[in-house]
């Protein structure tokens, strides 16, 4: 039975209006047509619509509107141009309390990294300072990638901000939305928020062991009709949140193709960020996608407020704020808003 990843990745690439003929399919996958159709046959058991029109061949009718292990696998390896692997595992759930979560009990149980666990929807999703992330099955991406950096604890503090700033340029690049990064771990537009990022590390001496990074992206739906959600954490989220697909236009995007690029984009700003190769490109990404610089902001601290002017980063990723007395304050962590003086 030919493989389905490979038999979607020549459906999703085809250039003649999505058909592909059974002939083709048959050269590519290595088999007959007989072989080819029933594998098609079983696609269509798996809740995937696919076409068939003498002379023309097969197409996928339509993609999935959410998350499907074999399409995202497909995209993935369309995304990597080859047929070699993306060096990276990829987990899928249809439920789980919460990806990070998922992660670290992978990880404890030995699982060999680096690897991502997805899940269609979370039951305890978990934001900074242990708030809820909406995680309603639908419209959302909701996953955790698990490494093992084995680097010092004082490299920890940029690892968010780097790993937001690729995923920001990734969006902005691949899908022309003008999506900026959000000091400490968000992705925003236009005040909205679209992505938040939770990194926790498991630390041994001096020595960083496990790090996961967990993101939730909003990519199609109306935060709107999460206001009349039974969920406290929907109708929150409806006052703040954004989709990638608001910023579309409307028009919603292939969830598969945008979880594939999570997938690589995060897999490659590991790989550099090991390497010590993001110095430079931290900067130049910083200065380009800085949703708060120039900004007047309040910060919320553990034991107060701090209103100041936003003024980018120091050498560690803190935060620098300009205060009224003319003086700079530098702050390691803490929720930011616009603000006014007062």
């Amino acid at each position: 039975m030919p493989d389905a990843t490979t038999l979607l990745s020549a459906l999703l690439d085809s250039d003649r209006d999505g058909y592909v003929s059974g002939e083709e399919l048959a050269q590519r996958l290595g088999v007959s047509r007989v072989s080819v159709w029933a594998r098609l046959q079983k696609l269509q058991t798996e809740g995937l619509a696919c076409e068939a029109v003498r002379g023309r061949g097969y197409r996928l009718a339509a993609e999935p509107t959410v998350l499907h292990p074999a399409v995202l696998a497909a995209y993935v390896r369309l995304r990597q141009h080859k047929k070699a692997p993306p060096g990276i595992s990829v987990i899928f759930l249809p439920e789980t309390d919460s990806t990070n979560l998922e992660a670290e009990r992978r990880l404890a149980a030995g699982a060999p990294t680096p690897f991502v666990v997805f899940a269609a929807r979370q039951t305890a999703g978990r934001g900074r300072m242990g708030r809820a992330w909406h995680s309603a099955e639908g419209g959302g991406l909701y996953l955790s990638f698990a490494f093992q950096p084995k680097l010092p604890p004082a490299r920890m503090p940029k690892f968010t901000l780097w790993m937001a700033l690729r995923l920001c340029h990734m969006l902005n690049k691949s899908y022309h939305l003008p999506v900026r990064v959000k000091w400490p771990n968000d992705l925003v537009w236009e005040g909205r928020k679209l992505a938040g990022l939770l990194t926790e590390a498991r630390i041994d001496a001096d020595l960083m062991r496990d790090l996961v990074c967990g993101l939730g992206l909003n990519v199609n739906g109306d935060p709107a009709k999460w206001a009349g959600s039974r969920s406290a954490t929907g109708a929150a989220a409806a006052k703040v949140a954004g989709t990638l697909q608001q910023i579309n236009g409307g028009k919603p995007l292939s969830i598969n193709a945008v979880a594939a690029d999570v997938v690589l984009t995060g897999k490659a700003a590991f790989t550099d960020f090991i390497a010590g190769r993001t110095e430079a490109e931290f900067k130049e990404l910083w200065e380009r996608y800085d949703a708060l610089r120039g900004n007047v902001v309040s910060v919320t601290l553990l034991d107060g407020t701090l209103k100041g002017r936003a003024m980018g980063l120091d050498a560690s990723g803190a935060l620098k704020i300009a205060l009224p007395d003319g003086s700079v304050r530098t702050v390691q962590s803490g929720d930011v808003s616009l603000s006014g003086y007062g």
